[in-house]
Order: structure tokens, then sequence, then C-alpha cells
């Protein structure tokens, strides 16, 4: 029967398609990592890896015996992780993908808050526009929002991503404070380009009431972060989203618009892998700003009810 050491080789060479590669990541010669799988091979009587002189392969025997090594290493893990967890407290280097506007715009607050009630564990928050490979990558977990393209991962719903009409108080004042939606066609509008879920001109009876079909718009852009900046500086009136402009609007450089009205929106994802057991600093976190999220949107928006007034 292999032990656990032979397993990790044998993994280990699978994945790296290598033995060299193996071999460095193990600590082991390329020769001792050979002599391990060719030992293995005639214990169990099969050929498990096709090997030409620069990489190696799994036959079909070699991927199932592989598929349940890898299954086999992850329960492992797991076990150590769960009885480590037991008699300590959150700690370690939580590692998160996050948006870069989301990141910059939000998750400052969050992981301060936070890392003051874990105060063991070390946050590595990584901002990326990038298509998200959290396993390939070694990251505990990410935000996502939309649909989620990887099946191998884990979906918890923070919240819906809601889009809402802002714009600077100098703005206003100076070109008035439009009070129907039809009154949008006389103002400046900015447009994001490029990204469904804040391209305000794919939500038609928006569009229509601010005759973005019919007339030039002041200004667009494909940079949300940009667009967020321009209605700080008095640009025009945008559709951004709720998280992005709340603390401008609880400090009264932005006025939402039309508060009884908001776009369609997609939702906001906590993600992680699908191990059966997830270590205590990431769950601490995915419950953490699982409540943020609930509790700051429920405040904001009873803060609105009484203290959003147009100028």
């Amino acid at each position: 029967m292999a032990n656990t050491d032979t397993i990790q080789i044998y993994v280990a060479s699978v994945e790296a398609r290598n033995f060299s590669e193996a071999g460095k990541k193990l600590g082991l010669t390329p020769s001792a990592v050979s002599k391990q799988i060719s030992n293995l091979e005639t214990q169990l009587g099969v050929r498990l890896l096709n090997r030409t002189t620069r990489s190696v392969s799994p036959t079909e025997a070699g991927n199932l015996y592989y598929e349940r090594c890898r299954r086999i290493l992850e329960d492992i893990h797991e076990a150590e992780q769960m009885v480590r967890d037991l008699d300590t407290s959150p700690s370690g280097t939580l590692r998160i993908w996050v948006p870069s506007i989301f990141g910059r715009s939000l998750l400052a607050r969050v992981v301060a808050d936070f890392t003051a009630a874990f105060p063991n564990i070390t946050v590595d928050l990584l901002l990326s526009d990038a298509p998200m490979d959290l396993t390939a990558a070694g990251y505990d977990t990410g935000i996502h929002i939309g649909e989620l393209p990887d099946t191998r991962l884990v979906a918890k719903t923070l919240g819906p991503m809601t889009l809402v009409l802002c714009a600077s108080p100098e703005y206003l004042h100076q070109h008035g404070t439009p009070l129907h939606l039809a009154e949008l066609a006389k103002h400046d509008m900015l447009v994001v380009n490029g990204n469904d879920f804040v391209d305000i001109r794919k939500i038609k009876t928006l569009a229509v009431n601010a005759d973005f079909f019919h007339r030039p718009t002041k200004f667009i852009t494909n940079d949300l972060d940009l667009a967020y900046h321009g209605v700080l500086a008095g640009l025009g009136i945008a559709a951004l989203p709720l998280y992005l402009i709340q603390r401008h609007v609880e400090s009264g450089r932005l006025v939402h618009l039309f508060p009884d009205y908001e776009t369609p929106s997609q939702l906001v994802h906590i993600i992680y892998s699908k191990p059966q057991y997830l270590s205590q600093k990431t769950r601490k976190f995915i419950d953490f700003i699982s409540t943020y999220f609930i509790e700051r949107e429920a405040e904001f928006r009873a803060q609105l009810k009484t203290t959003n007034k147009h100028p």
C-alpha cells in the first residue's frame, strides 16, 4: 500500500508533467522521484505514467489513480486544519482577489474592521480585473460580480450591485435638479462603455427618458473609476453602483437622485473553492463581510429616507 509521501510524489509528478519540476516542489532529485514512481507502478502492477525525455503524462489508469490520490491528500489537509483550528484563534494570511474599483471603494474599510476584530489575521488583497482563478493562484476567497463562470467554486450572495442616479451639488446648483426621469434628456449624462452591469443605456426605461439614442452624450468612458471621479468633478449625472457612492452621499459630496428609482442589478458574490472544510480565517471573513453588507445597506437606506434632500 502506498504511503502518504509516495502519493504526494505521484500527484506532484502528474501536475508538473515533469519529474524535475515535481522534485523541485518536494525537495527531491529527479532520479529520486522517478524511482518512487517506478516502485509504485511495480507495487500496483500497472503503468501509471507515460514517459518521454522531457515530460510525463498519466495513462488511463494513472488518471483514475491521480484523481483519487488528490482527494485523499485534500482530505488529510482538511483533517489536519480542523484539528489545528480546535485550539487556536483565527490566524495566518488570508489572500483575497477583488475587482479593482470594488476593492478601492469598499474593501479597505471592510478589511480594517475585520483585522481589528481578528488581529492575528494578515490580509493579502489583490485588486485585479483579470479573469479570476482562485484555485490556481492560491487565493482563499474573492469577490465576483454577476454570474459565476467557474463551477469549481462556491458562491455566497452578498447582495445586489444596485445602480443609482447621482450628481454633485455643484452640478445641480448650476443646471438644476431633475424631478422626473423625462427631465434627464435636458441634462449632461455620463456613460460607461464596455461593461453590461453599469451601462445605463441598456436599461430601457432610463435610456428612453434620457434620450440616449438621439443626442450626443456629454462624457463616455470605459472606466468606472473615471466616471465616478467625473461625477464628483461636476461633469454631469451618472448611474453608479450604490456601494461606490455611499460614503459621498453620506458626506454631502454627491446627491442621490430619484431615491425610488433603481436599475436592475447584478449580484455581488463572495466566492471560494469547494473543499469540505474551510479554514477558520476564511470562514470568519465570509461571515464578517456577509453581515457587513447587510448592515451597511440597511443603514444607508434608512439614512436616505431622512437625510437625502435635493439642493
